[in-house]
């Protein structure tokens, strides 16, 4: 799959999605189901492109472990 097509594609779908939204609530208002369900949709469209084209990556870090046995010199906690 050639990254810059799906790219391309997925911006235009959102160009569209904008449009279809602008013109539903010019129609039927701003708080119309129509306008917020489109808006939903416009919002899934542009949180997907962002996870997709995120730069940088989140990375992945390592984790650290230890055992309170690491410690022989804590004072103990038992009563």
């Amino acid at each position: 799959m050639d990254v810059e097509m799906t790219k391309r594609e997925m911006e235009e779908q959102i160009r569209k999605k904008r449009e279809q939204m602008i013109e539903i609530a010019k129609q039927h208002g701003f708080t119309n189901e129509k306008t917020l369900k489109s808006s939903q949709e416009l919002d899934n469209l542009l949180n997907k492109y962002q996870r997709f084209f995120r730069s940088p990556k989140i990375r992945e870090y390592p984790t650290a472990s230890f055992s309170i046995n690491d410690f022989p010199d804590l004072p103990s906690l038992s009563a």
